[in-house]
């Protein structure tokens, strides 16, 4: 998880855009990590795992995160674009809503699959309509 944010690079003041909720820990660091003038938002495609993880944010004050149910392969185009996507479960590719609702200049990280028993973490750069690597 540490080197994924560190990959991320993350700037106070920006829009993030997790996928994956889990219990909701990486987004409160996130919400840390943008300060009051950033956005964080994270989606799970599970309820439950959803409903835990705005519960545990509002356990330790990160109101300002907002945790949604809804299948993270299509984004959210309701809160793009963003600065910063992060997927913080295996991907086997790389949805292109990922790439469409991520600001020029933005980074998209995730654990790409890249064979079996091979994951690795990755950071892109959004050029123009493309992603190079980081």
């Amino acid at each position: 998880m540490a080197i994924m944010l560190e990959l991320l690079d993350v700037a106070p003041g920006q829009r993030v855009l997790e996928i994956g909720a889990g219990t909701g820990y990486n987004a409160a660091l996130l919400g840390h990590l943008v300060g009051d003038a950033g956005t964080v938002t994270s989606l799970d495609i599970d309820e439950e795992v959803a409903r835990e993880a705005s519960d545990h944010l509002a356990e330790v004050g990160a109101d300002d995160v907002e945790v949604h149910c809804k299948d993270g392969w299509w984004g959210d185009s309701r809160g793009a674009p963003f600065d910063r996507i992060i997927a913080t479960a295996e991907c086997w590719d790389i949805s292109p809503h990922w790439i469409g609702q991520l600001n020029e200049g933005g980074v998209l990280v995730l654990p790409l699959a890249l064979g079996p028993g091979l994951t690795m973490a990755v950071a892109f750069e959004k050029v123009g309509p493309l992603l190079t690597s980081r």
